[in-house]
C-alpha cells in the first residue's frame, strides 16, 4: 500500500511524495537563490528543492549542510503529514 506524505512550505508551495515501503517524517525544503550569468553557465533563476527524512535527527544535519553554501536563500524543517 502506498503512502502520501505533503508538506506547505513558507512560501506556499506544496511538496508531495508517495512511497511503498519507508514513512517519512520529516522534510528539508531548501530554497535557492537566483544566480547571475557568468562565462560558462546561463543565468539560473531562483528555485526550491524537497528532500524527505525519516528522522528528525537525519532531517537536520541535512539542512545544516545546505545552511554552510553561499548559494541557499534559507531551509526549513517541516514536519510531513501522511494521506
Amino acid at each position: 500500500m502506498a503512502t502520501k506524505h505533503t508538506v506547505t512550505d513558507s512560501k506556499g508551495q506544496v511538496h508531495t511524495r508517495t512511497s511503498q515501503g519507508r514513512v517519512y517524517s520529516h522534510a528539508v525544503v531548501t530554497h535557492f537563490k537566483a544566480q547571475p550569468a557568468d562565462g560558462n553557465w546561463r543565468e539560473r533563476p531562483a528555485y526550491t528543492h524537497c528532500e524527505w527524512r525519516s528522522r528528525l535527527d537525519l532531517a537536520e544535519q541535512c539542512a545544516n549542510g545546505a545552511r554552510n553554501s553561499s548559494t541557499v536563500d534559507s531551509v526549513e524543517i517541516i514536519p510531513a503529514v501522511r494521506s
